[in-house]
């Protein structure tokens, strides 16, 4: 499976050493259409720009032209547009593909733009990971799917209609875990690690991932043809190191 490694400028350096395409989270589209790039990012080249946006999604042809060159200057693979649906992403993949370069998207703007690769978060609270992975490739076509391996630390109080939780930092999950008896076990639907403690009559399952968790993520994923995979340097570096 190939790994995607999207990452800040300060950690481009430690990111980089795992020898896998990097995605620099160091690019946006200002209000006046404008791209702009963090200061501390003039160094940075190969691998993927990822490309947000202040509010709206404002461009024009210019707009256009300024993300081909800065792709070319950087000899970047292709753009993660790291917003929804926006009128710019047709043209956009319609410029990245003259110049042989690869337009990723939001699973959201995945249908309207049949030549991207679609980004499909790992994270649930319900149903199957095996399911969703499924329909997702059933919809869009194994080939085009990266698996945004999202690190799962979550705090359940049921109940929960919504099915969300209350995340976690790992200073707050160490001391939770630390500061309670409790046994592990496995999700085999949800593909995630949990626990549950008490505080009073009340129970709380908290939710979280490591590498064998991570490693069950990516096999199921590979047995359904997916072979992308992106992950968020910040949170799971001790993961990418035991992969």
């Amino acid at each position: 499976m190939q790994y995607i490694i999207a990452a800040e400028p300060k950690d481009v350096r430690n990111a980089s050493s795992f020898r896998q395409p990097v995605a620099h989270i160091a690019y946006k589209i200002g209000r006046d259409a404008r791209l702009y790039r963090s200061e501390d990012a003039a160094n940075i080249e190969v691998g993927y720009m990822v490309l947000g946006s202040d509010g709206d999604v404002r461009y024009d042809d210019y707009t256009l032209a300024e993300i081909i060159n800065e792709c070319k200057l950087r000899r970047f693979r292709g753009v993660f547009a790291n917003f929804d649906s926006s009128p710019l992403l047709p043209r956009l993949s319609k410029s990245l593909a003259e110049q042989n370069l690869r337009l990723i998207v939001t699973e959201t703007a995945g249908s309207d733009n049949p030549n991207a690769w679609v980004l499909i978060s790992t994270a649930l609270s319900g149903g199957t990971l095996k399911r969703r992975l499924g329909e997702a490739a059933q919809k869009f076509g194994a080939g085009r799917i990266v698996l945004d391996v999202e690190r799962i630390i979550m705090e359940f109080v049921p109940p929960v209609p919504d099915g969300e939780g209350r995340a976690l930092s790992r200073e707050e999950f160490e001391s939770l875990r630390a500061g309670h008896r409790h046994t592990p076990f496995f999700s085999y639907e949800l593909c995630c690690n949990y626990f549950v403690f008490f505080e009073g009559d009340t129970p709380h399952i908290v939710l979280y991932d490591d590498v064998g968790s991570i490693k069950n993520k990516l096999y199921i994923a590979s047995s359904l043809g997916i072979d992308k995979a992106m992950f968020l340097y910040s949170e799971t570096q001790d993961i990418l190191m035991n992969l």
